[in-house]
């Protein structure tokens, strides 16, 4: 009985070792036509090769945006919890990016988000109507949403160095730092400021498919540049140490 009992192990961890040898070696472009119709957005990718197991994209569209590229490497011992998991490089415009993705049942959990995206690039990319300049550098140890609408865990640190933005010409508004964590189901960042010509102080709320909300407080310190203080007056009246008080919600 013993021996039949060994037996039945050793065939049940061949069995696995073979299905997993047989899904690592998936062409990239047959996983990636079963997986999309079921993404919450429109992804387009461009030049898909490789497997599985480890492959890259030249590029991504996403509603329409253009992403830049990625690239992965699949975990395969995550399939023992029931994840399917993959160390990422994304590559956008003057940017890189690390992480690890993990995917459950109605969940997806980004760890160890690492890197630095440049935000002129990025506004240029998305289309937006002024210039910003700087970089957003991501220290993510944790992001989790559950089927893809809430977000259920968040720690972790965005900070955008030597921030401008605005046009015709970026101001300067010094470092600015985005502290994260989770609250009822939405994204938290508290805001605030490292005594640069912007002064920053407040909360930015977001959860997948709603409206980023913002309920913050600006003020334009002495070093600031004349522009700045005119262009928060646009926003609300400062009260009397020069605060303006801002509160939107932004698609």
């Amino acid at each position: 009985m013993q021996r039949l009992m060994k037996l039945k192990t050793l065939l049940l961890l061949a069995l696995l070792v073979y299905l997993a040898t047989l899904m690592s070696n998936l062409p990239a472009s047959l996983v990636w036509r079963q997986v999309a119709p079921s993404l919450p957005a429109k992804v387009e990718l461009q030049g898909i090769s490789g497997s599985l197991w480890q492959g890259q994209v030249a590029n991504m569209q996403v509603e329409g945006i253009d992403q830049g590229g990625l690239r992965w490497d699949w975990r395969p011992a995550a399939l023992f919890s029931g994840e399917l998991a993959l160390d990422l490089e994304w590559r956008p415009r003057n940017s890189q990016v690390y992480a690890t993705l993990r995917l459950g049942p109605g969940s997806v959990l980004l760890e160890k988000v690492n890197g630095r995206l440049d935000a002129r690039s990025m506004a240029m990319v998305n289309k937006a109507p002024f210039i910003l300049t700087g970089d957003w550098l991501l220290d993510v140890p944790r992001l989790k949403l559950e089927d893809f609408e809430r977000v259920v865990e968040a720690e972790g640190r965005i900070a955008w160095q030597d921030a401008g933005g605005g046009l015709p010409q970026p101001l300067a508004l010094g470092h600015l730092v985005a502290q994260l964590s989770s609250d009822n189901d939405w994204l938290v960042m508290q805001l605030s400021d490292q005594q640069g010509p912007l002064g920053l102080s407040g909360t930015a709320k977001w959860r997948p498919a709603q409206a980023l909300q913002l309920d913050t407080r600006l003020q334009a310190r002495p070093q600031a540049e004349a522009g700045l203080a005119e262009g928060l007056k646009l926003l609300g009246r400062p009260d009397a140490q020069g605060w303006v008080t801002w509160r939107a919600r932004l698609q």
